[in-house]
């Protein structure tokens, strides 16, 4: 996944405790390859064992400059529930070419990083009377994935939706686990989209701007945006048209 540094305009009052940034080091557990470029990158915590951490904040892996000069930093967000937390989960996207997903990518299983976190006030608020509302593009789809997880593993009772846009087909992944929590949990839907869909795609077309317009009205929603830069813009002021609701957003640039 790439850098998610927090906007300036995020960070509304929220009801959870802060929590101060740590040094960690772990070990990598398990690299499963989601699609051709998407890896989830699952670690192990050594020391400290365990993290603590609010759905939606991010770590940042620190990049050995080979003693050319200091470290360097990457900020990735957690995919991970935080009632796991010992094994924090990473999405990266091997196709952006990026400093620290090459550097993650090199690593096999076994061996060891170090990182430091969390960061970020990029996390679930306190809206407890709003519909919620998530979109998200490419790997942007981890910090609200943490989010969904953990509502749902709290067994939420507000209606949440999830638009989640890719470019075609073999950029798939995470939609056996999408409908799975659809089928057993009616305030949870999802709209899966494409861009650049084949001729035998039957699903939704187009940008999750498009899917946006569906929504008459949004003052009864809290939204949650993740993506790249125009698409966070493209969103935001879309839903500021429609109407008032909160929105929070993280944007993912390039990981150079």
């Amino acid at each position: 996944m790439t850098d998610g540094r927090p906007l300036s305009d995020r960070g509304r009052f929220s009801t959870f405790p802060c929590m101060s940034s740590r040094q960690f080091r772990a070990k990598v557990l398990r690299i499963r390859h989601l699609t051709t470029d998407v890896r989830e990158l699952t670690l192990e915590l050594v020391d400290p064992p365990t993290l603590a951490f609010l759905p939606g904040q991010s770590i940042a892996v620190t990049i050995p400059n080979g003693g050319f000069g200091p470290s360097s930093l990457r900020y990735y967000s957690l995919a991970s529930l935080p009632s796991s937390s010992h094994h924090p989960v990473l999405l990266l996207n091997a196709g952006d070419h990026g400093k620290g997903a090459a550097f993650l990518l090199k690593h096999s299983v076994g061996e060891e990083l170090h990182f430091s976190g969390p960061f970020g006030s990029f996390h679930l608020q306190h809206d407890p009377e709003r519909e919620l509302l998530f979109v998200g593009t490419g790997t942007g789809i981890a910090p609200l994935w943490s989010m969904i997880a953990s509502l749902l593993e709290h067994s939420c009772s507000q209606p949440m939706t999830l638009l989640w846009g890719l470019r075609s087909e073999p950029d798939i992944y995470y939609l056996k686990e999408l409908q799975w929590w659809a089928d057993r949990h009616s305030n949870f839907s999802f709209i899966l989209t494409l861009s650049q869909p084949g001729q035998n795609w039957r699903g939704k077309t187009g940008r999750v701007t498009h899917l946006l317009q569906e929504f008459p009205q949004v003052d009864h929603l809290a939204a949650y945006v993740c993506g790249n830069r125009k698409m966070v813009a493209e969103v935001s002021d879309l839903l500021r048209h429609k109407g008032a609701c909160p929105i929070y957003r993280e944007r993912h640039d390039e990981d150079l």
